[in-house]
């Protein structure tokens, strides 16, 4: 059993038809609401609540099953529990060799924040452009550019890879997308530690373990 300590982030997704729901339930308890929506798959909108934390993975889960239960209490359903964890973060895989026998919901996750001009063009050109490095796009629905540019994220997933092999990918996706003269405004690394739900982004970005049609948010 890997243990993971340091520092994490927390996403705790709700239904589609939640949004105002969890705006509300986020305003009301002071934390921070996001609202995701990709650019295709089964979910495309997922409204979500962000905690950070540091420690051990188990007091994290910990917490989340904490605010999952009172989320259920407003009436609102968690849909996906997802801990992210810093590149730093004790326990994460180096090498190849370290995460090959990783369970399917632990991978590497990279986000890179771009600044494109309008148009619906520049955007088939983007996701042609990035899907073969085995990343899709998507946006935050809260947010919009006061000059009318398109602020889009171009999001990589690295299945059963250590870290060198996943910045080796994340490196490529950079270069690429310097080449084809993109504003990259930032970049985000991190190690998905637990995923309760990978089949939420089906059709968007794929995922390793089966269809389990039994699947319900986790519970305690």
């Amino acid at each position: 059993m890997v243990a993971f300590t340091g520092d994490f982030e927390t996403h705790l997704t709700a239904g589609a038809g939640q949004v105002a729901a969890l705006a509300a339930f986020a305003a009301e308890h002071g934390l921070t609401f996001l609202h995701i929506e990709l650019d295709r798959g089964v979910t495309t909108s997922q409204p979500m609540l962000t905690l950070r934390g540091s420690g051990g993975l188990a007091d994290r889960l910990d917490v989340a099953h904490q605010w999952c239960r009172r989320l259920r209490e407003a009436g609102i359903t968690p849909t996906r529990v997802k801990i992210e964890a810093s590149p730093w973060t004790d326990g994460v895989p180096q090498h190849d060799e370290a995460a090959a026998d990783q369970p399917a919901y632990r991978y590497f996750e990279h986000h890179l924040k771009l600044r494109l001009p309008p148009g619906m063009a520049d955007l088939i050109a983007l996701t042609d452009l990035v899907e073969p490095h085995g990343a899709r796009l998507s946006r935050n629905a809260l947010k919009r550019s006061a000059d009318g540019a398109e602020i889009r994220f171009v999001n990589q997933r690295c299945h059963r890879v250590g870290l060198a092999s996943a910045t080796s990918r994340l490196d490529r996706l950079v270069a690429a997308l310097r080449d084809a003269g993109h504003d990259i405004v930032s970049v985000e690394q991190e190690y998905v530690v637990h995923d309760d739900n990978l089949r939420i982004d089906d059709g968007w970005l794929p995922r390793e373990e089966p269809v389990d049609t039994s699947w319900t948010p986790s519970r305690r």
